[in-house]
Formats: C-alpha cells, sequence, structure tokens
C-alpha cells in the first residue's frame, strides 16, 4: 500500500486515469490504455502522495507523452520509420512535464564561464600544475 492510499484525503485514484470524450468514458480494456495507466500509476508511485488537481493534469500529461515516446521507440527498434523531428518534441516535452513535476532535475550550464564565482579549491590546483 502506498503512503497516499493510506492518507485521510485518499480520493479514487482510478478516477485519476478514467478519461472522457464527448460525455462518454474512453474504454480502459485496450492494450494501449492499460500501458496508459500502468506509466501512470508509475509516475504517481513516484510522486509518493495524493497528486494535487493540476498535478494529476501532469500526470495524464506525462503519460501519454511517455506513451508517445514508447511507441516511436517500438517502431524504431522494429525497424519502421519515426518521424524524428515528432519524437524530439515529445521527448522534451516530457522531460519539461517531469521537472514541472519534480521528477526529473533541470539541466543546467556547468561549463567555467556560467560560474557565478571562483571555485578556490580548483584555483589552487591549476596553479600548482605545470605542462611539460
Amino acid at each position: 500500500m502506498n503512503s497516499f492510499e493510506s492518507s485521510n484525503e485518499h480520493r479514487d485514484i482510478t478516477a485519476l486515469f478514467t478519461l472522457e470524450i464527448d460525455g462518454g468514458k474512453a474504454d480502459g480494456r485496450s492494450q494501449a490504455a492499460r500501458v496508459f495507466k500502468r506509466t501512470a500509476g508509475d509516475l504517481m508511485d513516484q510522486l509518493a502522495r495524493t497528486p494535487k488537481p493540476s498535478e494529476g493534469i501532469l500526470l495524464r500529461n506525462a503519460a501519454t507523452l511517455a506513451f508517445l515516446c514508447d511507441r516511436d521507440t517500438a517502431r524504431l527498434m522494429a525497424g519502421q520509420a519515426i518521424d524524428e523531428e515528432n519524437y524530439r518534441r515529445n521527448a522534451q516535452a516530457l522531460g519539461g512535464v517531469l521537472i514541472k513535476l519534480g521528477m526529473a532535475a533541470k539541466s543546467r550550464d556547468v561549463t567555467k564561464g556560467a560560474s557565478k564565482g571562483g571555485d578556490p579549491f580548483a584555483d589552487a590546483i591549476n596553479a600548482t600544475y605545470r605542462t611539460g
């Protein structure tokens, strides 16, 4: 049992991943729906708490983007062509959603030019280092 399942504010978690289209519920029995729900559930486990409504939207977005990326990866592994630019956009968008959820670290520039201050330890080592 996950920690969020035992909370007093527990809501029907399956409702988070039950989608309606034109007033009717989407059939969740297809292979694609099961993969989507498994991915979304894994992401929710990683979140480790009951998601707020805005986080629920982000979780659904992340699961959808992950599904699309996995679909294209499977096609590529099967020797089929994929739209590489679309794949890159989906992967980039997925990273952004995961960052918003706090599940991935935002990349940053780690080059010396990007550093705000000096590194006295590295400066001391570099000062004593001689070539040739």
